[in-house]
């Protein structure tokens, strides 16, 4: 995982915080028409019986279709998928919510319209709200390398008290952890010198060296990313420093496979553009800035509550 000292900017909108983030809109869309859209059934892929996992999730995109922004849509029509499978390598479950939300442009070729409640399906690009549920992808942690060393992502601000952290140049991600383990630990300078060591080589030798010249007491402090030529580990009183980090390997109960233990929350995709506030009062019908308004009035503190 690495981390990113890229600027994030937090928008109020109808007295609500909405992330100013790189997401990904057309270069040539119009705006959507207002009309009424279609929420569809939730998609669903089980390939493990969760059956508890299921129904706490489904609750979730419940309460997202729910809100005042989504729960009678114009402009955009509504659909929703999860997927829940084992996950082997962490020896629990892992599952995917989605919510995705579609442009209505009558003028489309491919818009349809419902006969019966004469709502349309929208088509082309739209913008997502992304559930992660015991799944380290979009931390960056490879789960195939446990021992692995990766700099920790900083936290960028929080949303309803939660917290936000930037992991590379993606929107910012709110993380939500079992309040009584952390998911990774600080890696100390002496813990991280000693491993390069084991590596050998030049960089062997330069942290060997570095090891002999550690202060008392220096090697039990935190290690981060080298500032300063010749150094293989940094000092954390820099400003600004990337503490140099690992996954705790007993984070995750294995004892309780099905329950929800890490929660990351994702809105829309990177892109080229990188809207403002006068962007989401210019354009509301437009997918982003009502997945950026259900997001904001969704109770995340909910969903943090199942977290165990």
């Amino acid at each position: 995982m690495r981390s990113t000292r890229a600027a994030s900017c937090f928008r109020r909108l109808s007295q609500a915080t909405l992330l100013c983030v790189a997401l990904s809109l057309p270069a040539t869309a119009s705006e959507p028409d207002d009309l009424p859209g279609v929420t569809t059934p939730t998609a669903q892929t089980l390939r493990k019986k969760a059956p508890e996992l299921q129904r706490k999730l489904m609750g979730v995109l419940d309460g997202l279709k729910q809100t005042p922004q989504l729960a009678d849509p114009r402009g955009v029509s509504v659909r929703s998928g999860l997927v829940i499978k084992s996950h082997p390598e962490l020896g629990v479950t892992s599952a995917e919510a989605t919510l995705l939300l579609l442009p209505i442009r009558k003028s489309d070729r491919k818009t349809e319209v419902d006969k019966k409640t004469g709502r349309y399906h929208g088509v082309g690009e739209g913008n997502t709200l992304e559930i992660k549920v015991n799944n380290l992808e979009r931390l960056k942690i490879n789960t195939a390398q446990p021992d692995a060393v990766f700099y920790e992502p900083p936290q960028v601000g929080s949303h309803q008290g939660l917290p936000l952290y930037q992991v590379g140049g993606a929107t910012p991600i709110l993380v939500l952890t079992a309040k009584d383990r952390q998911l990774w630990r600080r890696v100390t300078a002496k813990e991280y010198l000693e491993r390069i060591i084991r590596e050998g080589g030049p960089d062997g030798e330069a942290a060997k060296k570095q090891l002999g010249q550690l202060a008392p007491g220096a090697g039990d402090k935190p290690a981060c990313v080298p500032t300063r030529r010749g150094e293989s580990v940094g000092s954390c009183q820099d400003s600004d420093p990337t503490y140099l980090v690992k996954l705790n390997t007993g984070y995750f109960n294995t004892k309780k496979p099905d329950a929800i233990q890490l929660v990351t929350v994702r809105l829309g995709a990177a892109s080229h553009t990188r809207p403002s506030e006068s962007y989401f009062k210019e354009h509301p019908l437009d997918p982003l800035t009502q997945a950026a308004k259900a997001y904001d009035q969704y109770d995340w503190k909910q969903l943090a509550a199942l977290v165990e």
